[in-house]
């Protein structure tokens, strides 16, 4: 629990002060009920001893007043103060998961990261925002209580104290035993829990595949991922009933031998009635902080699991950037790769040993067959691969030795896959310069050639799009992605599969656009369509990382087998026809 209030500290920051406020209120509430409880022995005391009397009583009133104003005074005054400090510290915890993921490489992303990551965003972070307050309130009210109590029996009878004390010492050595159980439970659930949104995601994400063949059965993976989460968080609860069960049982052994013991000191004249009465009281509530805290552990185990899994987000390491702080301001860049190589997992080589040049105003074409390392070597282009042996040089500048955010300003990307923001088209298109005017936004929107379909939306550019991009067409977000580029206005332009899965009348349309936005500059472009690149100024062909050759198209067409082999194929499937 200790190490569980530290990481919750550490996320805590400047706020420390406010939560160790709440937490004395708490600990203020825990003393005013263990005042309530010691005004009751005096009572009692007093009415079994014959003094009890008028001034009494009303002194005992006013007392008990006194401290069950000031028990919810104080108790309000926790509530108010750590709430919002948990809603605040989870606001900075989310802008700043966000901004760390942001700084992760790309090839992170994969769809069991992704399920990871839901699950850390839709239920660690809102169980620790809900919880984890109360978690915590509870222990210091349980500990100060326990803590009060004991104090309180002490001053009454020692002996009786020692007696209810006794069942402490095997409730505590069961506790120490039921924590590395439930550890281990607590890791199974969570393990269930991911596998089951990672199931839910692939089920939602593949309707259109689902609806398409009517399969019947594509529900039973997500369906055995659930079964399997259930039947952990099962296991959680009934190891946890098990476990509390037998604790209850240690603690109030203590109970059972004051109740026994105490009948015979009261027997032997040596324990007074108010005393064995009080002690019969307090020996049912003495028992309740300690009770609470293990019927919180279940909430503990699952919160400090939740600020593991924070925490080891923020441990990740960042993007190997080499950040340079040279600046770099040329208006256009030519590019050279000398003898670069890189591998994601230090095993396999996704670009080995490439070497060539662009000059500003020529088109440079990527070809090879899926893998091999066509996407890797435009992704090292601006940064963010970071080549494991030699150098990528703009105008003779080391990239590692650049500011950055300069590289990264001089070089515009159009994906094959395109992703638009629930924004408004006018904002979408301007993420391509944050300082543009509306009139440069749709200047460049219609050398995209994507200014007449934004006008026939509702709101036309002030038109808030789904998510992703959905309600548009997939040539439709393509011209936006290509207005955003012409509006960076970038020396460095890399088109990674612009033109693939478009119909004919979007290719030609976005080719036009294409053709406005790279005039001047130094562009790369992949195409598994060969007839698209064949009159660029030169063509890479690539296979297994390695180049195979570089040239233009016919000099290619002489020269490397490979290149040859695609230009046949594609040619027999253009020849293709239904017989």
């Amino acid at each position: 629990m200790i190490a569980m209030i530290r990481k919750f500290l550490d996320l805590a920051g400047e706020r420390k002060k406010q939560l160790y406020l709440a937490w004395l209120f708490q600990a203020l509430t825990s003393i005013c009920e263990g005042a309530i409880y010691f005004m009751l022995f005096l009572a009692i005391k007093d009415i079994l001893g014959g003094s009890f009397t008028k001034e009494k009583l009303i002194q005992y009133s006013l007392m008990f007043l006194i401290y069950t104003v000031l028990h919810f005074v104080f108790y309000y005054f926790t509530i108010a103060k750590q709430r919002p400090v948990s809603y605040a510290m989870m606001r900075d915890e989310r802008l700043s998961i966000a901004a760390k993921i942001k700084r992760f490489p790309l090839h992170y992303f994969t769809k069991d990261k992704i399920s990871q990551l839901t699950s850390l965003f839709t239920t660690d972070l809102g169980f620790v925002e809900m919880n984890i307050m109360e978690i915590i309130a509870g222990f210091i009210s349980s500990m100060a209580m326990t803590v009060i109590f004991d104090l309180m029996l002490f001053l009454v009878d020692w002996r009786m104290a020692l007696l209810l004390l006794v069942g402490i010492i095997p409730g505590y050595l069961l506790y120490q035993r039921f924590q590395k159980s439930m550890v281990q439970c607590g890791e199974q659930k969570k393990n269930c829990q991911v596998a089951m949104i990672d199931s839910t995601l692939e089920y939602v994400q593949g309707m259109e595949t689902i609806k398409a063949y009517q399969l019947e059965h594509s529900g039973k993976l997500a369906e055995k991922q659930v079964d399997g989460y259930c039947a952990a968080s099962d296991r959680y609860e009934s190891t946890l009933t098990n476990w509390n069960m037998a604790y209850k049982i240690c603690l109030n052994i203590g109970l059972f031998l004051s109740l026994g013991i105490g009948i015979s000191l009261f027997q032997s004249g040596t324990l007074s009635p108010a005393t064995y009465l009080f002690f019969a009281i307090m020996g049912i509530i003495f028992y309740r902080p300690l009770e609470a805290l293990m019927g919180s552990f279940a909430m503990m185990n699952l919160a400090n699991a939740s600020l593991d899994n924070i925490s080891e987000i923020h441990n990740l390491p960042d993007e190997k950037v080499k950040q340079g702080n040279r600046p770099f301001t040329d208006i256009q860049s030519d590019v050279q790769f000398e003898d670069v190589s890189f591998s994601y997992d230090g095993k396999r080589t996704a670009v080995n040993h490439i070497s060539f040049s662009a000059k500003p105003g020529t088109i440079t074409a990527l070809v090879g067959p899926s893998g091999s390392g066509k996407s890797t070597l435009l992704n090292l282009i601006p940064g963010f691969l970071t080549p494991e042996t030699g150098r990528i040089l703009l105008n003779g500048q080391d990239t590692t030795t650049l500011e950055h955010s300069d590289l990264i300003r001089h070089v515009s990307i159009v994906f094959q896959d395109v992703y638009l923001f629930q924004d408004t088209m006018m904002n979408n298109i301007r993420m391509g310069n944050q300082n543009a005017t509306d009139k440069q936004v749709i200047e460049a929107a219609k050398k995209a050639h994507c200014h007449e379909f934004i006008e026939k939306l509702p709101q036309g550019y002030q038109t808030v799009i789904n998510e992703g991009g959905a309600s548009l067409s997939g040539g439709e977000r393509q011209r936006v992605a290509i207005a955003r580029a012409i509006l960076k206005d970038s020396p460095i332009i890399l088109l990674d599969e612009a033109l693939s899965s478009l119909d004919a009348e979007n290719a030609v349309i976005i080719q036009k656009g294409i053709e406005e936005m790279i005039k001047g500059k130094t562009v790369f472009l992949v195409s598994h369509t060969l007839s698209y690149i064949q009159n660029a100024d030169q063509i890479l062909v690539l296979s297994d990382g390695a180049l195979q050759g570089c040239g233009k198209h016919d000099e290619l067409l002489q020269t490397v087998s490979l290149y040859k082999t695609m230009w046949e194929k594609e040619n027999s499937i253009k020849n293709w026809k239904l017989t």
